[in-house]
C-alpha cells in the first residue's frame, strides 16, 4: 500500500467535500444537522491552496488544509479528513505529519485544531495538548494545541 501526497487542485474540491461529508457521518453523530449545515460537505475556493491531498491507487482517501495568516507563529489545522475505508491505514497520521511539516515551513511555531471527542484522542496520542474548550455549529469540542519545534534545533 502506497500512499501518494500531493497538493490539492482546484478540480479535486468537489471530491474533498464529498469526502469530508462522507467521513463525518460516519460515525452516526448529528446526521440531520451535518446533512443540512452546507459547510460540512464543502471546501472552500480559497483553502484549496492550503490543501495537502493523500491517494491511494490513484483515488482521493484524505485531505488536510493548515491556514496561517502572514506574521503569526501559530497556524491552524483546519481540515483533516479521511475516508472511512481508509480508517486505520495510517493514512491520517501521514497528513497530519505533512499538515505539521507545512505549518513549519510557513513559520509557525505551533499547529493549532479544534477536535470533537472522537477525533482529540488521535491529536493528543500525536503530541497535541488540550488548551481550552470551544463551541461549534455541533457540540462542544477541544482547542488542540502542538508545539512543532519541540525536540527539534531552535537555533
Amino acid at each position: 500500500m502506497a500512499i501518494f501526497i500531493r497538493a490539492a487542485r482546484d478540480e479535486d474540491r468537489i471530491t474533498l467535500g464529498a469526502l469530508k461529508l462522507r467521513s463525518s457521518l460516519a460515525w452516526g453523530d448529528h446526521i440531520e444537522e451535518l446533512q443540512a449545515l452546507a459547510e460540512a460537505n464543502e471546501v472552500r475556493a480559497e483553502h484549496i491552496a492550503h490543501a495537502i491531498v493523500a491517494e491511494l491507487d490513484g483515488e482521493i482517501v484524505g485531505f488536510v488544509t493548515v491556514l496561517s495568516n502572514e506574521g503569526t507563529t501559530q497556524a491552524e489545522l483546519e481540515d483533516l479528513f479521511v475516508a472511512p475505508e481508509a480508517w486505520r491505514m495510517g493514512i491520517g497520521r501521514e497528513l497530519l505529519a505533512q499538515a505539521e511539516c507545512r505549518a513549519v515551513e510557513l513559520g509557525a511555531l505551533s499547529l493549532r485544531v479544534v477536535a470533537g471527542e472522537r477525533a482529540r484522542p488521535f491529536y493528543e496520542a500525536s503530541g497535541y495538548r488540550f488548551v481550552g474548550a470551544v463551541a461549534t455549529d455541533l457540540a462542544a469540542a477541544a482547542e488542540l494545541l502542538k508545539d512543532l519545534l519541540q525536540g527539534r534545533n531552535k537555533a
